[in-house]
C-alpha cells in the first residue's frame, strides 16, 4: 500500500505574474470567446501569458517530485495540493 505526503502551496496574483516575462506590462485580460467559420466557439482559445504563467509555477513544485491534486482559485490567490509518495 502506497502511503503518501501532502503539501498546500498558497500563490498571489504577484507570484504568478513574476514568472512572466516583463510581468510589470501584465495586464488583466477579460475572457474572451472566439469562432470559427463552422460556428463552433471556444472559450478563451487565444495564448494567455497568465495561464502559462501558473504552468510555469506549477512546473516548479512539481521538479520536487510533487503531484498536483488539485487546485483552488479565490479572488486574490491560488491554492494547490499535492501529494508525494513516502
Amino acid at each position: 500500500m502506497t502511503h503518501w505526503r501532502y503539501r498546500i502551496t498558497t500563490h498571489t496574483v504577484a507570484d504568478i505574474r513574476k514568472q512572466v516575462p516583463g510581468s510589470e506590462q501584465v495586464e488583466d485580460v477579460p475572457p474572451t470567446i472566439f469562432c470559427d467559420d463552422q460556428g463552433a466557439c471556444y472559450f478563451d482559445a487565444a495564448p494567455n501569458r497568465l495561464t502559462d504563467a501558473i504552468v510555469s509555477l506549477l512546473d516548479q513544485v512539481g521538479e520536487e517530485g510533487w503531484e498536483l491534486v488539485q487546485i483552488a482559485f479565490r479572488p486574490h490567490e491560488m491554492v494547490a495540493f499535492w501529494k508525494q509518495p513516502v
